[in-house]
């Protein structure tokens, strides 16, 4: 019985062995294929009937953005490109050559479309080869039904207007448009998938990717497909090296008023200041390229410089005023204006403070008779009979003043700015 087994396991690994044998593809199979391949033009279009069109299927597969200047509007690109098609004439029955089912012809021995890249900056052609040992080890895939695969990897820098108007929050929409160089009636391009493949992509430090709709088109002259990506910038980067310093330094610019006049160190601030805005703002320029489209982040840059002169102004106008004001010196309108607000500041101020106290507790008559006559006695005084503690006063409420209003007008911005931008995300 054991014997009878090991008989029938012998036979059985015996027909196995046969009939793999017969149906194996050999090295004679290959090269007679090969043969019967060299035999067609690689000048013909893969057409029995050469009226008809080839229609190709495109595949993109985006490895990496390698970079994107927004200055340039360059886009580089790594991205691997498989273009499939139906050959008529590179086809054979399975049988004739030992069941080969997949045959790998040199792109140099057999037709290939030629492709450009409609946008490209430097090389239009997607074939970009090193060297002759890329070429000639780069094949086109044909089953025996005569189903062509070809796939190319190429690096190129295709133009992409930058966008830049919400800066560092800003979104990029750039395409690659591949185009062929024959007639619609010979070459049409058409899209294998309504995005791009993705599932292998690298990402990038400074923008995150996103694949819009691919889209074909196709006219008298020429077949097109165009593969629309969508780059948004990283801003965490960007936002905590230059939003918020500036920020913080527009806030720090107030502090010019919070200083004593008789410190000395009002101007220098002021100076310094503005000195650091100028420096903000070639930074800044630097990043940005020089379009007709301006960022909101550099209007609120060159509003704070503004605000940032007007703020050096009035610091040395006060410096200069407080030594004319030692010196009991009060010619000028702005001089007389300033005092006469003060006043009306002042008188204001008590009105408020009697109120209050009014409130609270009673007032003796005699008490406010006594007010009454102080505050006569303030108006009645003349510009001549000024007093150096109401002329230093009248500096302080022109400091208040300055530092109230250009308060106002940063919060306003920063509301503004922070609106628009949350808005649009």
């Amino acid at each position: 019985m054991l014997f009878k087994l090991q008989l029938l396991f012998v036979c059985a690994g015996s027909i196995i062995y046969l009939v793999s044998f017969s149906v194996s593809t050999t090295f004679d199979d290959v090269t007679n294929l090969e043969q019967r391949f060299k035999n067609i033009s690689p000048n013909i279009r893969p057409r029995l009937n050469q009226t008809d069109f080839v229609e190709i299927a495109v595949l993109m597969t985006l490895e990496s953005i390698k970079d994107y200047d927004e200055v340039s509007g360059t886009l580089t690109v790594v991205a691997t490109y498989v273009l499939y098609w139906h050959d008529e004439m590179r086809n054979w029955n399975k049988s004739d050559y030992g069941n080969l089912l997949i045959m790998r012809t040199p792109i140099t021995e057999t037709w290939i479309p030629k492709i450009l890249i409609r946008n490209m900056v430097s090389k239009r052609s997607v074939f970009l080869f090193d060297n002759d040992v890329d070429t000639r080890t780069t094949f086109v895939r044909y089953n025996s039904s005569g189903q062509a695969m070809f796939m190319v990897e190429t690096l190129h820098e295709c133009s992409c207007s930058a966008e830049v108007m919400y800066f560092p929050f800003d979104s990029h929409p750039c395409a690659i448009e591949l185009l062929t160089v024959e007639h619609s009636d010979e070459i049409r391009f058409r899209p294998l998938l309504k995005e791009i493949y993705m599932a292998y992509t690298r990402s990038n430090a400074e923008w995150s990717i996103k694949s819009d709709l691919v889209e074909s088109e196709l006219s008298e002259y020429y077949s097109l497909v165009k593969f629309n990506i969508i780059l948004s910038r990283k801003p965490r980067f960007l936002f905590l090296n230059l939003v918020v310093p500036v920020v913080f330094l527009s806030f720090v610019n107030l502090l010019v008023f919070c200083l004593p006049v008789a410190s000395g160190e009002r101007a220098s601030m002021a100076f310094t200041v503005l000195l650091t805005f100028v420096v903000f703002i070639s930074m800044v320029t630097n990043i940005l390229p020089a379009s007709n489209v301006i960022s909101l982040f550099n209007v609120f840059l060159q509003i704070q410089l503004f605000c940032s002169i007007l703020i050096t102004f009035c610091a040395v106008w006060s410096i200069s005023h407080y030594h004319k004001f030692d010196d009991k010196n009060t010619n000028g309108v702005m001089a007389r204006i300033l005092i006469k607000t003060s006043r009306l500041y002042r008188k204001r101020c008590k009105i408020k403070q009697n109120q209050t106290r009014a409130s609270k507790e009673k007032r003796m008559p005699d008490d406010e008779n006594e007010n009454t006559q102080q505050d006569s006695n303030v108006n009645e005084n003349s510009i001549n009979e000024r007093t150096s503690d109401e002329l230093r006063y009248s500096l302080y409420v022109f400091d208040e003043v300055c530092f109230k209003l250009f308060t106002f007008v940063l919060v306003i911005q920063l509301l503004i700015y922070s609106i628009i931008v949350l808005c649009r995300c």
